[in-house]
């Protein structure tokens, strides 16, 4: 009697082809996409015709499956359903096991027999070397000499231990990658070189006898392209004083921008706040803003009036919407690149990702103000603009960055 098919009972399992079950997987599983089952548990058998001419119902079965982080419900037809998983068939370039192909030796030795010229058969026969050290006859003129063994490759020196394995593949500590992980590649050392000083920040210039080297605002000097912060500052000054306010600085942007690093550290509701004197808890300290030496008006004005890439006021006749919104960052995301190519040096280890910016909204009378273009993910915890970026293993360095637009925007770009 046959067993009973799993795909026909609620609660068996079932095997399902990763592209059939979210377009998403491609993203997770990457090269291996065509070749990749899920398993899945069946929550419904459902037999039905195709339409009202059909004379042949068709079985679907509902089932649930895990892709990534998340559980997504799919109604396939059962002819494209597994109730196991497919084993991979060999191909060209992974060759059949040695075991499975090799025919036995008839003899059922470990040496085959071999034939004379008269087509009589012969057994080549070993001698065990005396504990005396006398030297082993040789063997018959007529015998088969068996084929030497080709020498043995020296081991793989054991590389990092895998902290999970999830889609496929091992997963590593991003702290003890070592550079052969894919394969020999040729050792590289990061360089940033400082468009200010000329300085370069390398292997071990982070520290010198016990003190820092280089401090935090070196470095953000060093990482900030410079035509960028120039092109701010004029900006800022074409906007101030049209609404009635006084001109800034380099050094006043800089403060600015501390000041807008030192509010990752608190946790508001409302800015204002931070520049409070009096604090709401008995232990903690008030955040004071004050102290940076900008008032809470002069930030609020300067945050008003900041541009980071040229849009005119009004969108040009033929442009859509979603060009003219993205040119607020356009310029902003290619200065960054051109910086990065001109004056860093990554490492031999890059690793390319992909990041969420959520979008939280504007609010108020701006609540139909949305981004140019949405992205939702089902294996990402937050939903709003993507960005494509590449970073240094070594130094943490971002070097390139890339926002995800829609594919038109892609095909015009």
């Amino acid at each position: 009697m046959a067993p009973p098919d799993s795909r026909r009972e609620v609660g068996g399992i079932v095997w399902a082809k990763a592209e059939a079950v979210s377009k998403d997987a491609k993203r997770i599983y990457g090269a291996g996409i065509s070749d990749k089952w899920i398993m899945g548990t069946v929550i419904e058998v459902l037999s039905q015709k195709k339409s009202q001419q059909s004379n042949r119902a068709t079985t679907y079965v509902r089932a649930s499956y895990k892709i990534g982080d998340t559980t997504k419900e799919k109604l396939l037809s059962l002819q494209s359903l597994k109730p196991q998983e497919p084993k991979k068939q060999p191909t060209a370039d992974m060759p059949l096991d040695a075991n499975n192909n090799a025919n036995p030796p008839a003899n059922g030795g470990t040496n085959p027999p071999s034939t004379n010229g008269n087509g009589t058969t012969t057994t080549t026969t070993t001698t065990a070397v005396a504990a005396t050290g006398d030297t082993p006859p040789a063997p018959p003129a007529d015998s088969a000499m068996p084929p030497l063994a080709p020498p043995l490759a020296p081991p793989r020196p054991p590389g990092p231990t895998a902290v999970a394995h999830a889609h496929g593949r091992d997963w590593f500590d991003g702290n003890d990658i070592h550079s052969e992980i894919n394969g020999p590649t040729t050792v590289k050392h990061r360089k940033m070189v400082c468009q200010h000083t000329g300085n370069e920040c390398t292997l071990g210039c982070d520290s010198n006898m016990n003190r820092l080297k280089y401090t935090e605002y070196d470095c953000f000097m060093a990482c900030f392209p410079k035509d960028q912060l120039m092109w701010m500052v004029e900006e800022l000054n074409r906007q101030l004083p049209a609404s009635n306010h006084e001109p800034t600085s380099v050094g006043e942007l800089l403060k600015w921008f501390g000041i807008l690093i030192l509010m990752t550290r608190f946790e508001y509701g409302d800015r204002s706040s931070l520049w409070s004197t009096q604090t709401k808890f008995k232990y903690i300290p008030p955040p004071a803003f004050g102290r940076t030496g900008m008032t809470r008006d002069r930030f609020e004005d300067m945050f008003r009036c900041m541009r980071w890439s040229e849009q005119p006021q009004e969108r040009p006749e033929g442009m859509s919407s979603e060009t003219y919104r993205w040119m607020a960052v356009d310029d902003f995301v290619s200065r960054y690149n051109h910086h990065r190519v001109q004056h860093f040096q990554p490492s031999d280890i890059i690793c390319v990702d992909e990041s969420m910016s959520r979008w939280y909204g504007i609010g108020g009378t701006w609540i139909n103000a949305g981004l140019p273009f949405y992205v939702a993910i089902d294996r990402k915890p937050e939903d709003g603009c993507e960005i494509q970026n590449s970073c240094c293993g070594k130094s943490n360095i971002m070097m390139r960055l890339k926002i995800v637009k829609s594919p038109s925007q892609e095909d015009n770009s």
